[in-house]
């Protein structure tokens, strides 16, 4: 997955498009970037998105270029880091520091059952009920069967990383449905109840990428990703996140 980036220093000289310099990054996982515009001015840039706004952007991308198992394999991935941030979001809320909940969450980093055993309690804490639905019981209409033939989310997660199953794109779409709606639904609880701990944890997750050595000031990008915790308008689903993405892939890279 490719990124385009504004050059700074072309944006302080010049004010605004089209005089603007671009640079091209390929994404990777530490979310700092060393680029070099069109022009050669040198610039250090740091994306702003939590992992599991980016995870989820790979998955869509590997369903539309037709790896099905890929794209569950991602967004699988999301959601897990997705349990992680809620986590961190209600602990900031009840005064833990962010230190504190690095090292908590250290003895559990390896455990995705303690991890999903975390969330759901840190969840009833703050809302002093379960979470209704649970993502991982949760089960899809698919054509031609009722949600009671289908697979639970946890099930089909188990069939694809540990037995090797390869879906079929339906079922890649449902399930993918499931859990892009699921994330927002709990995104939309945070920003009514705790949105300055989602503010905390923002600043929390952009200070661990200001030690990179360089002389260079550090500037901050956003990803227009399909979950995105800065945009208050959310996607109805897959389907329509899907067709956002096949426009910014047609932009991208310049296709028709």
């Amino acid at each position: 997955m490719r990124l385009l980036m504004t050059c700074m220093k072309c944006f302080e000289e010049n004010g605004s498009p089209p005089d603007l310099g671009v640079a091209e990054a390929e994404l990777w996982g530490d979310g700092l970037y060393k680029v070099t515009c069109d022009r050669g001015h040198v610039s250090v840039v740091k994306t702003q998105e939590q992992h599991f706004e980016v995870l989820f952007d790979l998955g869509a991308m590997a369903f539309i270029d037709g790896y099905c198992r890929e794209a569950i394999s991602s967004i699988a991935a999301s959601l897990e880091r997705f349990l992680e941030y809620y986590v961190r979001v209600i602990s900031i809320e009840h005064g833990i520091a962010t230190e504190t909940v690095d090292l908590a969450w250290a003895s559990i980093s390896r455990q995705l059952e303690r991890q999903l055993g975390a969330f759901l309690f840190t969840y009833l804490l703050q809302n002093k009920r379960p979470v209704n639905p649970w993502i991982y019981d949760s089960q899809p209409d698919l054509e031609g069967l009722s949600s009671g033939q289908t697979l639970t989310w946890s099930a089909f997660r188990n069939k694809i990383i540990h037995d090797g199953y390869i879906p079929s794109a339906q079922e890649t779409l449902a399930y993918g449905d499931l859990v892009i709606r699921w994330i927002n639904q709990l995104i939309d609880e945070l920003r009514n109840s705790c949105a300055g701990s989602m503010s905390r944890v923002l600043g929390a997750h952009l200070r661990r990428r200001n030690d990179y050595p360089t002389s260079e000031s550090i500037a901050t990008m956003l990803i227009p990703t399909l979950i995105n915790l800065t945009r208050a308008a959310r996607h109805n689903g897959l389907e329509d996140a899907l067709s956002d993405l096949e426009k910014y892939k047609r932009w991208l890279y310049h296709s028709a």
